[in-house]
């Protein structure tokens, strides 16, 4: 399963409800739905450890924020760089 997927399937079973005692449902709507419903089932569990091990052997692409985060560092150095004249390297002219 791709893992766009996979993380879909994180964010549904976040949205879980904690229990049924917590719950707005009746008892009778609770009883028609399909589906894992509360964090506090079996099923919640089994399915958020197993969806958690596959995602952790996926690669690790870094989030929008977090690249960000390297450009703003590396935009840091450079202007460091440029305002300390003593890092700066000098040229020595070449001899023909």
């Amino acid at each position: 399963m791709p893992t766009k997927q996979l993380l879909g399937r994180l964010q549904a079973l976040q949205r879980c409800q904690q229990s049924a005692a917590d719950s707005d449902l009746t008892a009778e709507e609770i009883v028609t739905r399909e589906g894992i419903l509360f964090k506090d089932s079996a099923e919640w569990r089994e399915a958020h450890r197993d969806l958690k091990s596959v995602l952790a052997d996926r690669e690790h692409i870094p989030s929008a924020a977090d690249r960000k985060q390297k450009r703003q560092e590396r935009g840091r150095v450079k202007s460091e760089r440029k305002s300390n004249p003593t890092a700066r390297q000098t040229r020595v002219p070449k001899l023909a």
